[in-house]
């Protein structure tokens, strides 16, 4: 059994892409190719991490989501917004001012993720004594977790099988709802996302069939829309509020925060290429002895998310002030926390857990095992012949991935600019081949500069 899911909100607007390959040097998976003049992703690689969409100075690269109008004028509806939504305001702004505006927008409640964590911190201390496989790696992360599918199957075994904040979060307010004589059909769900990886998650999830989050929204959009409403209610005085989750899950989705619950050695590693190199030098046997593993793909976790509007060291400083103003109302109220969430915890433990994570069954050569090794050895073979300058002009980003594409039937060894001097030095390629060559990959009229 293996993982194919290829769902992904990263897309690329070929009208706007000119090819400059700046997507494809920076991607971490090497999923993306340059053809015909613009880049292509290779869905079965995709992690949706976004360092693509941070580098493409046309902007051909966005993160399809459901958008705001997409809440419908029926039903129940619920904007789920994570506490680093919250920290992309200025200070002047009270938490219950933010949600207040949020739900202006057309919603008639508005519940913030990490009242989830409580419950999550609960089973991270059941999980820290069982006997799975260690590390035991965080689940939080979807564009991790996509990671490990595509370039780490082994450790896919090591994966918590435990449910994302947000999809706790959205089945406690779908069984409070229910609880409270609303029917569930009637009840939407809108995810506020930090991230493309999360829109993702909520469409097509790792290790579940269905979310029970109905739609994704642009971080972004709401943000600004939110914004414009706070603005005109500059001087709106603050409610009073008491603290309805621990002080510091506001700081979940922050890099360092998740390890101080888990049992053991625990370590947090955030910035894509950080996990990449840790995660080398663990399947390879080089790092040992670790009970447990926070990983997030941007730097300083959710803060960094590419649909995240505001700074992210600014986020961080806002979140930090924050837990300060929650740990004030808790000790006001004898120490005490009144989540909402924590009373429905017998219900969410028989639906917090998911199924075990497959690798991505489109990276295999083939299905016949004796046939992938054959492919393999001509995999290496070829490469001993490129040239290994990882210089890009095949429209792939190194000499490997070259030669991968030319067993998979996707590109040919003329593709090399050097091979093609060989080539046409022996006569078995013209120069008007090894042109109609380049067009293919880069575009007609590309070169017409002269």
């Amino acid at each position: 059994m293996k993982d194919r899911n290829y769902t992904h909100s990263i897309q690329i607007d070929i009208k706007k892409c000119i090819g400059c390959s700046h997507c494809m040097r920076v991607c971490s998976t090497q999923a993306i190719r340059i053809v015909d003049g613009h880049a292509l992703i290779q869905p079965e690689r995709c992690i949706d991490c976004g360092e693509c969409f941070r580098v493409c100075p046309q902007r051909a690269i966005y993160a399809r989501d459901d958008g705001l109008h997409s809440v419908g004028n029926t039903g129940y509806r619920i904007a789920l917004v994570p506490s680093v939504f919250i920290g992309q305001f200025s200070s002047e702004y009270t938490a219950t001012q933010v949600i207040n505006a949020v739900k202006q927008l057309g919603f008639d409640e508005v519940f913030e993720v990490e009242h989830a964590v409580d419950f999550i911190k609960n089973a991270y201390e059941i999980l820290g004594k069982d006997d799975s496989p260690r590390p035991q790696i965080s689940s939080y992360c979807p564009a991790v977790v996509r990671l490990i599918q595509v370039k780490y199957p082994s450790l896919t075994h090591n994966i918590i099988r435990l449910k994302a904040p947000h999809d706790i979060a959205a089945l406690y307010l779908r069984k409070s709802k229910k609880h409270d004589n609303a029917e569930q059909s009637d009840v939407f769900i809108y995810y506020i996302t930090p991230c493309a990886a999360k829109i993702v998650a909520a469409l097509s999830p790792v290790g579940e069939d269905k979310s029970a989050i109905d739609g994704t929204i642009n971080m972004t959009e709401v943000f600004n829309r939110t914004s414009a409403i706070l603005i005109g209610k500059k001087n709106q005085e603050a409610h009073k509020t008491v603290a309805n989750m621990s002080p510091d899950s506001v700081q979940w989705s922050l890099s360092g925060t998740e390890k101080k619950y888990f049992s053991g050695r625990s370590l947090a590693i955030d910035g894509i290429d950080n996990v990449i190199e840790f995660l080398e030098k663990l399947e390879s046997g080089h790092i040992k002895d670790i009970d447990f593993l926070e990983m997030r793909a941007c730097d300083q976790g959710c803060a960094g998310g590419i649909l995240c509007p505001g700074n992210r060291f600014l986020t961080v400083e806002r979140l930090e002030q924050r837990q300060k103003k929650l740990e004030k109302l808790k000790s006001e109220n004898n120490g005490k926390v009144v989540n909402p969430l924590m009373v429905f915890t017998e219900v969410l433990n028989n639906l917090s857990g998911v199924d075990p994570v497959y690798p991505r069954d489109g990276l295999l050569l083939d299905e016949d095992m004796e046939k992938a090794l054959i492919k393999l050895q001509r995999i290496n073979r070829l490469q001993s012949y490129l040239p290994g300058f990882d210089c890009g002009a095949c429209g792939a980003p190194d000499c490997r991935n070259l030669a991968e594409d030319i067993v998979k039937g996707k590109a040919t060894i003329s593709h090399c600019v050097f091979i093609q001097r060989i080539m046409e030095k022996n006569y078995k390629l013209s120069p008007d081949q090894a042109f109609t060559v380049i067009e293919k990959i880069w575009g007609k009229g590309r070169l017409n500069k002269l």
